[in-house]
């Protein structure tokens, strides 16, 4: 009996310091939270930022998308012109 209630008690222990640790957390990003918004900024992707930044960051984050998008339509005719050359290889190669 004994045991089980050095067991509860610790169980206790640990749910009292996981809920500190929580309030604690949560206060923190509070905190974090409300400095950011009196100096005008924002949470985007993990950093705080102003706007102007926010803007700036998705131009450049869409004219890389543009980029690979070209990059792979170009991977594409690359790969076909290549199966169309090997193709007319075979046909040259192979007997009728």
């Amino acid at each position: 009996m004994a045991e089980r209630k050095k067991e509860y008690d610790l169980h206790t222990e640990i749910k009292r310091v996981k809920d500190e640790i929580r309030k604690k957390v949560e206060n923190d990003l509070l905190q974090e939270y409300e400095a950011a918004q009196t100096e005008g900024r924002y949470p985007w992707k993990g950093m705080w930022l102003k706007p102007k930044e926010i803007e700036s960051l998705q131009k450049l984050m869409k004219r890389r998308d543009r980029i690979v998008f070209s990059e792979v339509i170009l991977l594409f005719f690359v790969l076909a012109f290549i199966a169309y050359l090997i193709y007319k290889v075979l046909l040259f190669f192979l007997p009728k």
